[in-house]
């Protein structure tokens, strides 16, 4: 650290100098706050060690002109008259802590080391919010490479504006941002981006919030209504969870689809409207096919162009870009930063409720948290226990096994989870899902045996 060291004291402030240099600090002192400040206005210091007792200008007088020239540096006050006055007024200027004299330097440098530790956290969240300034489609934070090809398919599928798309991800993953990001990327950015949610809708006001009706066409219509097809006429529809959608709705949407005309409920006049869909669901269309849930002419409509949302616990490494994304919004009236030790708690786990859960967690602890700086103890247990738990299952078989062994039990544990999501996804049809991981259906027969997946 560039520390910059007033002490009237010759003595004193030898022994301090050459203590901290001992330490590898870089050292400059000066007798008095005058020459302090003069050299303070020269150079940037990274921390500024001041007695309160000096000729012309006191540590006190010297942190307040700082501090009213908008300088932070952080600063520690020493002085020989331990009064309470003079630490209240001290922490009130602005001061980062304050010692009494005879000074014991052991206690000085673990004060050093806190306030490193606290500039260190501020450099790591600097360079963050570089990191975030840089990222290719802002609104989808992260560098990992899961969800970087997941910008790299937005990229390429917004060149075509006219072409339907579906967007695959589990609750939370961030299937509506990616929407946006296709249309604010398409020649469509300057219409309307209309978003719909048809699960949240009985099937009857989904139809005429799709469409529109005229006055009369049922009771409460007392006046006609244009629907969202029209208000997104230029634009994008964002159909989120269109897997829900009835078989009557989904014959209708599938006539509008065909030469995109719009009849509104209670008349027989239709117009014409240019408008790309997006839909999005948790689960894939075509399992609802396979299942006689979803039509597969609609589905063929859909789904000329798709894009999967990984979930959260694959894309672990843009976990700090996104808490200092959260952190820096609007939202969060406090500073907050996190320690080594809770920032690897909240890596290891694994966020079921994928971003938008990591989203409310920062919302509730910048509320409830005591302290400015989020250490792990102050984490929910939830999040804890599962840290705790990850750690214990690799210490437990990493110690406990050699090389080989090792690999073995997490390579099978691996191919077992990877077989049971891929028959799940499939429905446990075997052909479809030896087809779909690269193997014969005999080996995949085999490797279920194996595993008691049966």
């Amino acid at each position: 650290m560039k520390i910059l060291l007033a002490d009237d004291d010759a003595a004193i402030r030898k022994g301090i100098e050459v203590f901290l240099t001992n330490m590898n600090h870089s050292v400059s002192s000066v007798p008095d706050g005058k020459e302090a400040l003069e050299v303070s206005e020269k150079e940037d210091f990274d921390l500024i060690i001041s007695d309160v007792q000096m000729p012309e200008v006191n540590g006190l007088e010297l942190l307040n002109a700082l501090r009213q020239k908008g300088k932070d540096t952080p600063m520690i006050i020493i002085t020989a008259f331990a009064t309470v006055e003079d630490a209240v007024k001290a922490m009130k200027l602005g001061a980062n802590d304050y010692l009494t004299k005879p000074l014991h330097l052991e206690e000085l440098q673990l004060k050093i080391g806190k306030i490193e530790d606290e500039l260190k956290l501020k450099r790591e969240n600097a360079e963050l919010k570089e990191r975030l300034r840089r990222i290719d489609f802002p609104e989808m934070v992260g560098v990992s490479e899961a969800i970087t090809e997941v910008k790299k398919m937005i990229a390429k599928i917004a060149q075509r504006d006219d072409v339907p798309v579906m967007i695959y991800g589990a609750s939370g993953t961030g299937k509506e941002l990616a929407a946006k990001a296709i249309h604010n990327v398409s020649k469509r950015n300057g219409a309307p981006f209309v978003a719909v949610n048809c699960a949240a809708m009985p099937d009857e006001l989904l139809e005429s919030e799709l469409f529109g009706y005229v006055k009369g066409a049922f009771t409460g219509a007392v006046k006609d209504r244009e629907g969202l097809f029209k208000t997104a006429d230029g634009g994008t529809l964002f159909l989120d969870e269109v897997g829900e959608m009835s078989p009557r709705l989904q014959a209708k949407l599938l006539r509008a689809l065909q030469d995109f005309r719009i009849q509104p409920l209670g008349t027989s006049n239709s117009f014409n409207v240019d408008v790309r869909i997006i839909g999005a669901s948790n689960v894939r269309l075509q399992d609802l096919v396979s299942q006689n849930k979803f039509r597969e002419d609609l589905f063929y409509r859909l789904n000329v162009a798709e894009i999967s949302i990984p979930p959260l616990s694959r894309r672990k490494e843009d976990i700090p870009l996104l808490l200092e994304h959260f952190i820096s919004s609007p939202k969060i009236k406090k500073e907050i930063t996190f320690t080594k030790e809770a920032l690897a708690a909240l890596t290891d786990y694994n966020w079921p409720g994928n971003v938008r859960e990591l989203e409310n967690f920062v919302n509730s602890i910048s509320v409830f948290a005591e302290r400015d700086v989020i250490d792990r103890n102050d984490l929910p247990e939830r999040i804890l226990n599962e840290s705790s738990a990850v750690k214990y299952k690799w210490d437990n078989l990493f110690a406990n096994n050699n090389f080989p062994d090792a690999q073995k039990i997490i390579l099978e544990d691996f191919e077992k989870k990877f077989l049971e999501f891929h028959l799940r996804k499939h429905n446990g049809n075997i052909t479809r899902t030896a087809e779909a991981i690269g193997l014969s259906r005999v080996s995949l027969h085999k490797k279920i045996n194996d595993y008691g997946l049966g």
